[in-house]
């Protein structure tokens, strides 16, 4: 079955878009948990922590360190993955959250 994510990157489904490039899409949470609540997801579709390669796991930790130089937030962030249990996309991403920054959110298409 192909994941909601998938269906975003192919722009079967709408999403407000941070970033994008060839590797992933970074987009806005529909349920936030914080004033900044981002989606860091891999265009490639694991779809778990333990099934993702490491190769994989390190590009996105790269595109953590990416969102947080563009939203000037390097010393005030956090981020989630979960894998099984809260996980409601089979598909890995990551959650990257912060109560500060809002204001700098600029989304490409929405």
């Amino acid at each position: 079955m192909v994941s909601i994510f998938t269906r975003i990157i192919n722009r079967e489904l709408p999403a407000k878009i941070f970033f994008e490039n060839d590797e992933v899409i970074v987009i806005a949470d529909h349920y936030p948990r914080a004033p900044v609540h981002l989606l860091i997801i891999p265009k490639r579709d694991t779809k778990n922590f333990y099934e993702t390669p490491a190769e994989t796991l390190t590009m996105l930790d790269g595109y953590v360190k990416k969102v947080a130089e563009m939203l000037g937030l390097q010393d005030r962030f956090r981020v989630m993955i979960n894998n099984g249990l809260g996980q409601e996309v089979d598909h890995i991403h990551y959650h990257f959250m912060s109560d500060r920054g809002a204001d700098r959110l600029k989304f490409i298409e929405e």
